[in-house]
């Protein structure tokens, strides 16, 4: 099993996403994190059987929200590159991280 990295700024998009979704509604990103890390581990056991969604790049969906986990695979990891909501344009972003990571 590859080891999982992530970008630094996944950090910031997981912040991002739990501050919005508590002013939503408390609680809302303490269940965000839970599907976060539940699609996380699943991910970590077989990043080869999800979506390339372009250029090498994978995404997992996370169960109960609209937010994905971007990676590509290398042969020794998985790189996380980023979470983000479904909704967004994701291509110069990821490919930006891509290239810092």
């Amino acid at each position: 099993m590859p080891a999982l990295r992530r970008h630094p700024l996944v950090r910031v998009d997981l912040q991002e996403a739990y501050d919005w979704l508590e002013e939503e509604e408390s609680g809302l990103g303490e269940r965000f994190k839970a599907d976060f890390l539940a699609t996380y581990r699943r991910l970590a056991v077989g990043p080869q059987h999800f979506a390339v969604r372009f250029a090498g790049i994978h995404r997992i969906n996370l169960a109960r929200f609209s937010y994905g986990i971007f990676y590509v695979v290398t042969d020794s990891e998985v790189r996380v590159l980023a979470v983000l909501h479904a909704a967004r344009r994701h291509r110069r972003l990821l490919a930006g991280r891509r290239r810092t990571f």
